[in-house]
């Protein structure tokens, strides 16, 4: 439950990420400073689709041009205002020259992690500890079982003493009598 209730927050927080705080590039064409292992996520303003957006997002050096811009138009990303073209990662610290032909926008994805991804990555520890917890209780509840039906396979019966009446017990050393066996009766009669 509280993995639950972690993850919601994280993904309402997530939600209500403003891209435009977040930029750290916005434009056509351009500079952006990056940082190594650093992740980026780069949108196209909402009055166009991700079809018709261009975007470039290289370096150049004196032999030849790395491209590092991925082509994305996954919806799923899309933020108020604007649209998701893709993402690009960074290996060095420095900057990398932009190129689009509509106005596009950059954020550094370290944005969603402080906007709530955190939780969401609280949250799986959590989640793990349930599961964990779970198995732990039907492995117990299994185990119990067998012991229980294990102890009645062995052919242990309980039978409690019930009191009976002072008539029923008459009756009974009667029907004993009679049906004792013959060395009884003989000793009977001496």
């Amino acid at each position: 439950m509280v993995s639950i209730v972690i993850f919601a927050v994280g993904t309402f927080q997530i939600a209500e990420i403003n891209v435009e705080e977040e930029a750290i590039y916005k434009g056509r064409n351009g500079v952006v400073s990056v940082e190594e292992y650093g992740t980026y996520s780069v949108f196209v303003v909402s009055d166009y689709t991700c079809e018709e957006a261009e975007v470039s997002i290289y370096e150049e050096d004196e032999e030849y041009v790395w491209e590092y811009f991925f082509k994305d138009c996954d919806d799923t990303f899309d933020e108020d205002g604007w649209i998701y073209v893709g993402h690009f990662s960074s290996d060095f610290d420095g900057s990398l020259s932009v190129e689009a032909n509509r106005q596009i926008l950059i954020i550094d994805d370290m944005a969603y992690f402080e906007e709530g991804g955190g939780a969401i990555l609280l949250s799986l520890p959590f989640c793990c500890l349930g599961i964990i917890g779970l198995i732990i209780a039907a492995t117990v509840l299994v185990t119990a079982k067998e012991q229980v039906e294990g102890t009645l396979n062995h052919g242990i019966v309980f039978i409690e003493p019930t009191s009976s009446s002072p008539e029923i017990e008459g009756d009974e050393q009667d029907g004993a009598e009679e049906s004792s066996e013959w060395w009884d009766k003989d000793s009977n009669k001496e």
